[in-house]
């Protein structure tokens, strides 16, 4: 596995360097990609049942690695309690399939870190686009979420996550080459140090054991 980009919505030029999130689908019949399903926290009705039951569906075929982005977006979408209701399924989906979810966040990290106390996964989570700071990433750490940082992060947060917990993403907004660039200058690290730590941790996340 050679992923370098964890989170877009693009299939990259390259296949299998990339974890696209195709949503709920239709999943695309393009061999060698990597996807992830999920019911985007903007897009839930409260009469999301059927999609579920899609999303659950496609969650056990072999090229789709995660599920998500699922979530929480205080901006943006329905109330707060159907966002919850359609995220706890969707965990109940990773739990299921043994897969590791991907979250969408924004300015509402408690909620996570609240379901993530209350249900006790056994599969890893990762919000993708983390653009918070060093306290707030070392506070989901303690809870076991990892984090994913794209071309809008914090550079300190950056230049100071652990090397083991670096996750670089595009969102679809730029090549992957432009992040690790980014990441390479700002740890004063080589551009293929940066990929080797990126590729490693992304196979153990998508592949093995909770951290």
């Amino acid at each position: 596995m050679e992923i370098r980009d964890i989170h877009t919505h693009t299939l990259p030029q390259e296949p299998g360097t990339a974890l696209v999130c195709i949503g709920n689908g239709p999943l695309p019949a393009d061999q060698g990609h990597w996807f992830s399903v999920g019911l985007h926290p903007w897009d839930v009705t409260g009469d999301d049942e059927k999609i579920l039951q899609s999303i659950g569906e496609m969650a056990q075929n072999p090229q789709v690695l995660a599920i998500g982005e699922c979530g929480f977006d205080t901006l943006k979408g329905p109330a707060h309690d159907l966002q919850e209701q359609a995220f706890i399924r969707q965990v109940e989906i990773s739990e299921r399939v043994r897969k590791p979810l991907i979250l969408h966040v924004v300015r509402d990290f408690d909620s996570v870190i609240r379901l993530r106390r209350q249900l006790k996964p056994t599969q890893p989570w990762l919000i993708h686009g983390f653009r918070g700071g060093l306290q707030q990433s070392c506070q989901l750490y303690t809870h076991g979420i990892q984090i994913s940082l794209g071309l809008k992060c914090n550079l300190q947060t950056l230049q100071q996550i652990p090397s083991d917990r670096l996750f670089l993403e595009t969102d679809g907004l730029c090549p992957i080459s432009r992040v690790i660039q980014t990441a390479a200058t700002v740890r004063n690290q080589s551009v293929s140090a940066i990929e080797s730590l990126v590729e490693n941790n992304i196979s153990c996340f998508l592949l093995r054991e909770p951290y």
